[in-house]
């Protein structure tokens, strides 16, 4: 069985949607940390991912880290919860690019306006960085905005693993400032209601601390 370890609303939650999208049997294990910032359960936590972070997916004896790897591998493990274009066509290839936006671009960017004080030496340092994160931020979202168009998803009428991923980081927006938020985009709001409309991917969302949700 699957085992996938994760924090409530971190990036885990693309591959919790992923899975229960594929409908798969899986056992979540919670990481905890200490006020220090320092996982301290389940014990050996670092030793499985030595970066200390979630998720980790393992599956027998292979250990995966990194959330767009998880959802990539669960994608191509459960080929019949059609959660990929067919390997090496073009919408493929585009799933790929919006998917690699989204985790090295975007979520690097929440996580500097989340944890600016891994990205200075200054202690004035942060507020410059959470608006530098915010202008980056922007930016991304008005691409994908013109991606999506009428959608409702990012290849259209057809859900992918990137859309569960841009779904958790429309989510993770939501302590911004009134007209930063992803959700205040309107196109963004309809995306982010079409991937929680979806039985499995909306219950993931909501369970993970996200809204039912947004006005679009």
């Amino acid at each position: 069985m699957i085992s996938l370890y994760t924090m409530p609303g971190s990036s885990a939650t693309a591959a919790r949607i992923a899975l229960d999208e594929a409908g798969a049997s899986y056992e979540s294990i919670e990481v905890e940390r200490d006020d220090a910032g320092l996982n301290v359960s389940p014990p050996g936590y670092d030793e499985l991912n030595p970066m200390g972070t979630v998720p980790t997916l393992v599956d027998d004896t292979h250990v995966l880290t990194e959330a767009a790897a998880c959802c990539l591998y669960i994608a191509s493990k459960y080929p019949e919860a059609d959660l990929m274009p067919a390997h090496g066509s073009a919408e493929w290839a585009t799933t790929i690019r919006w998917l690699m936006l989204l985790t090295n671009t975007a979520q690097a960017a929440f996580l500097r306006w989340y944890y600016p004080e891994q990205y200075t030496t200054s202690s004035d340092g942060k507020t410059a960085v959470q608006e530098a994160s915010e202008a980056g931020l922007a930016r991304v979202a008005d691409v994908l905005a013109s991606e999506i168009g009428d959608g409702p998803f990012l290849l259209g009428g057809r859900f992918t693993v990137a859309d569960g991923f841009l779904a958790m980081l429309t989510g993770w927006g939501e302590e911004f400032a009134p007209g930063s938020r992803w959700s205040d985009d309107a196109v963004l709001a309809r995306h982010y209601n079409a991937v929680a409309a979806r039985p499995a991917a909306g219950a993931a969302l909501v369970a993970e601390g996200f809204p039912q949700s947004f006005p679009s």
